[in-house]
């Protein structure tokens, strides 16, 4: 094989892996948003306390000083393991580029010693029980985000990474990548789960990336019938197994609520959506990751280059990662899929509906 194809095959290998695993996040979430609102702070009476009673105070704060909490939360740990030791763990991230948050949160596990593929999927309104330390360094270093009281949701953890500056002068995982330091260790924290590298997706590349691959067969659950102008999304799917291309697929990942044909206005659940990109990328996986695609190389790259930004720069993780995708290529790894579940009840936290992982 001459050295110009051998360099063209590992791209293609590179990006497939990532497109397999990418391709779902570029999505931005339909409806409403909450309203975001502002902390009820404990009000605290101003007074202040004679010499001989804050000389006394002053000593006993010298006396019993409560060691610093370690680590992001307070213990916070998922109830069962989800990556195998030694496994790759890739974290992908979806922006939504109208309320320019981290919307889709899902991490790519590639293990090679049970050849197996898994795509874990998180709740972007998942609660993070934040500890003291970090709530307090978050209200010095910014109090108005401080302030905002869904700041614990999961899809909010790049916003706390900016803020603390995280790790970016004692340099984390990803160097002075703040945020994604923060989201590597919070995942390991709460997850078991160590980040290897990350890839951030814009939304624009969407479309094109499904077109670039003649669009993507799939069975359509459920009437789709939706729009939003605000957005630029309209989404009118029948039921059934069918062809979407580019517009139509992203409608596709992106509908959670909508009209029935009886033109009731009905809303899904967040795990509705969940199972439906999970599908879509299982379908998108098993008709386009395959070497026939090589022809598509030049094209995808330059979609790929426009809207991904990622840890995976340097040549020698190009190739090592391409030879990963070599093995899934030609080896006959399972895919499976999970979704990170969460008790059955969401719980009101200062107005805002947050989901509660199930924990240990």
């Amino acid at each position: 094989m001459q050295k110009k194809t051998k360099i063209a095959l590992i791209i293609l290998c590179t990006v497939i892996v990532v497109l397999a695993g990418v391709l779902i996040l570029i999505i931005k979430p339909s409806g409403n948003e909450p309203v975001e609102t502002v902390f009820q702070d404990n009000e605290i009476d101003n007074v202040t306390p004679t010499p001989e009673l804050q000389e006394i105070n002053e000593q006993d704060d010298e006396e019993v000083q409560e060691p610093e909490p370690e680590g992001l939360t307070n213990g916070q740990r998922y109830y069962k393991d989800l990556v195998a030791e030694g496994s790759k763990n890739i974290l992908l991230i979806g922006q939504d580029a109208v309320y320019h948050a981290y919307d889709t949160i899902i991490v790519l596990s590639l293990d090679e010693k049970n050849k197996e593929i898994k795509l874990i999927n998180f709740p972007r309104d998942a609660y993070i029980d934040y500890n003291d330390k970090i709530l307090n360094q978050l209200r010095e270093a910014d109090p108005e985000k401080a302030k905002d009281n869904s700041i614990q949701k999961m899809n909010a953890a790049h916003a706390i990474g900016i803020s603390l500056l995280y790790k970016y002068e004692t340099g984390g995982k990803f160097g002075k990548v703040t945020f994604m330091n923060f989201w590597a260790d919070l995942l390991d924290e709460v997850f078991g789960i160590p980040i290897d590298e990350y890839i951030i997706i814009q939304t624009d590349g969407f479309r094109e990336i499904v077109d670039a691959f003649g669009g993507v067969y799939i069975d359509v659950p459920v009437y789709m019938h939706y729009e939003d102008p605000f957005q630029n999304l309209y989404i009118h799917l029948e039921p059934g197994p069918q062809r979407l291309y580019g517009e139509q697929a992203e409608g596709f990942v992106r509908f959670r609520q909508g009209y029935t044909p009886e033109g009731e206005f009905k809303t899904y659940s967040v795990y509705f959506r969940q199972k439906n990109q999970n599908a879509f990328l299982k379908a998108f996986f098993e008709q386009h990751v395959n070497l026939r695609n090589l022809g598509k190389l030049n094209d995808i790259v330059e979609i790929v280059k426009k809207n991904v930004r990622t840890s995976v720069n340097e040549w020698s993780d190009i190739v090592e990662y391409s030879k990963v995708a070599q093995k899934v290529l030609t080896g006959n790894y399972k895919q499976s899929t999970i979704i990170v579940e969460c008790e059955e009840n969401n719980q009101i936290i200062r107005g805002i509906s947050y989901e509660i992982l199930k924990t240990k």
